[in-house]
C-alpha cells in the first residue's frame, strides 16, 4: 500500500478546523497583536507587522510538517515528497501553471471594485489603524521607497526579514492546503474536494476579509488544477510569483 492510498478522509469537521485554526490565527494577529503593538511601544506599523506576520507563518509552516508526522509517516524527504505530492514538474504542469497565474491575475485585479464595495460593511472593513498600503486600495497607494508608512532605504534587514516570511507563507499554505490537506479531502469529497478547498483557502483571509470575492475564483481555479494534476508544486510556484510583488517593491525600496 502507497502513502497515497492509505489516506484517511479529512471530512467535514476536521476541515473546518483546520481552517479555522489558520484563520484565527492570522485575525488575532492582523487585528489584535499588531495595532496593539504598534500603540504600545511606539514603533512604526511595519515593525509589528513582521513579528506578527512572520512568527504566524512559521507556526502554519510548523504546523503543516508535524501533520505528516501526526500522520505517522516516516521521517524522510522521499515519503514526504511522495505524501505532499512535490513531483517533478512535466510541460504539462507548467502550462497549467501559466494559466493559472493568468486566471488569478485577472480574476483578482478584475473584481477590485467588488472588494472596494464589499469594504464598505463594517464585517469586511480593515482595521481603522491599517495603513493605506493594506487598504482596498493597496497596491494603488504603494509609493516608491515606502512600505506601511517607512522609509525602506539602507534597511537591508527588512529585506532578509521580508523574505523569510516570504517564503514561510508559501510554503506553510500550499503544504497545509494542498499538500497535507487536499489529498485526504479527495478521499473525503471526491471530485468535488477542490471546491471545499478552494472555497476554505479563501476564507482564511481574514485579515484581508474585503478580497473575499476576488480571492475567491483563483482559489477555487487552483485546487482545481492541483486535484487534476496532483503536483504542489504548481500552486508553490504560482503562490510565490505572485506574493513576488511586494518582495521586490521592497528590494527596491532599500536599494533606492
Amino acid at each position: 500500500m502507497t502513502i497515497q492510498s492509505g489516506l484517511k478522509p479529512l471530512s467535514w469537521w476536521p476541515s473546518f478546523i483546520a481552517l479555522f485554526c489558520v484563520a484565527f490565527l492570522y485575525y488575532i494577529t492582523h487585528y489584535v497583536f499588531v495595532p496593539n503593538y504598534t500603540k504600545t511601544t511606539g514603533q512604526p506599523y511595519l515593525f509589528g507587522y513582521l513579528i506578527g506576520w512572520i512568527s504566524t507563518v512559521g507556526i502554519i509552516f510548523l504546523a503543516s510538517l508535524l501533520a505528516y508526522k501526526f500522520e505517522r509517516n516516516k521521517i524522510n524527504l522521499k515519503d514526504f515528497l511522495i505524501r505532499y505530492r512535490l513531483k517533478n514538474m512535466s510541460g504539462k504542469d507548467w502550462i497549467w501553471t501559466i494559466l493559472l497565474i493568468l486566471v488569478v491575475l485577472v480574476t483578482y485585479f478584475g473584481l477590485s471594485s467588488v472588494s472596494k464595495w464589499l469594504s464598505s460593511f463594517k464585517l469586511f472593513a480593515p482595521h481603522p489603524d491599517f495603513p493605506q498600503d493594506m487598504s482596498p486600495e493597496g497596491v494603488s497607494n504603494l509609493k516608491q521607497g515606502v512600505l506601511f508608512g517607512m522609509i525602506l532605504k539602507g534597511k537591508w534587514w527588512i529585506v532578509i526579514a521580508y523574505f523569510i516570511g516570504w517564503v514561510l507563507n508559501i510554503l506553510g499554505e500550499e503544504f497545509w492546503y494542498r499538500g497535507w490537506m487536499l489529498p485526504r479531502q479527495e478521499v473525503a469529497f471526491g471530485k468535488f474536494a477542490w471546491l471545499i478547498n478552494g472555497t476554505m483557502f479563501t476564507f482564511q483571509h481574514w485579515m484581508q476579509p474585503w478580497n473575499f470575492l476576488s480571492i475567491l475564483p483563483g482559489a477555487l481555479f487552483m485546487s482545481f488544477v492541483l486535484q487534476l494534476r496532483k503536483n504542489t508544486w504548481i500552486g508553490i510556484i504560482q503562490h510565490g510569483l505572485i506574493n513576488l510583488g511586494l518582495f521586490i517593491h521592497v528590494l527596491r525600496g532599500v536599494v533606492g
